[in-house]
């Protein structure tokens, strides 16, 4: 019961983390800066997610389990958006020029 709370905590936490980062890119057009703010995000939810799996695990090992659950996935995900980025502006450059 306990690992099905816990993916469905990674599942929230990405969703939510993408969903903030995609709202705030509609606003402000700036896709570098919503790469960023999955790359902190990952790192503060990692942390959260650890306390949050120690208190559901009732071992203190279980921080360690938070931390690589959500952590590594946001971290590739931040990569994901930032490569994304690069492409598109590389694309903006030579289609303008």
């Amino acid at each position: 019961m306990s690992k099905l709370i816990l993916m469905l905590m990674l599942i929230i936490s990405i969703l939510s983390v993408n969903l903030v980062a995609f709202f705030y890119y509609r606003k402000t057009k700036n896709i570098y800066f919503s790469a960023f703010i999955i790359l902190i995000s990952a790192g503060v939810l990692a942390i959260l997610d650890g306390f949050i799996a120690m208190k559901l695990l009732n071992d203190a090992f279980g921080f360690f389990f938070g931390l690589n659950l959500v952590g590594p996935s946001l971290l590739i995900n931040s990569i994901i958006v930032f490569l994304i980025a690069i492409v598109v502006s590389v694309i903006k450059f030579f289609k303008k020029g």
